[in-house]
């Protein structure tokens, strides 16, 4: 998807029941470190909440910031696809100035 740094940054995805019958979505952008552990960056889901369903969780924020940000226009799964894919290489940035190379301080991400 992107590289930052040297580092490889993927898309992942789970869509339930199938792709072809998506009831509910999570997408994720991602790096992976060395002992196969997958750290994520920023992360675009419906699950229930109280203040809305789709939403995107921004890990790259700094520890003690909101994460949660219900105020968006993304409508679908594609559409929090090609979020992620338009601001990747932005939130790999930012993740690294707030986190570096690891899990989160606070561990939200872990």
């Amino acid at each position: 998807m992107t590289t930052f740094r040297g580092r490889k940054y993927s898309i992942g995805a789970r869509l339930d029941p199938s792709i072809n019958n998506v009831e509910s979505f999570a997408i994720l952008l991602y790096f992976q470190l060395a002992d196969g552990t997958r750290v994520e960056v920023a992360k675009v889901d419906d699950s229930p909440h109280e203040e809305g369903d789709i939403h995107v969780d921004r890990y790259y924020r700094e520890v003690g910031a909101e994460v949660k940000d219900f105020d968006t226009d993304i409508e679908d799964w594609t559409d929090a696809e090609d979020y992620l894919k338009e601001n990747g290489q932005r939130f790999a940035r930012l993740y690294h100035e707030n986190h570096g190379t690891e899990v989160r301080a606070d561990g939200a991400n872990g």
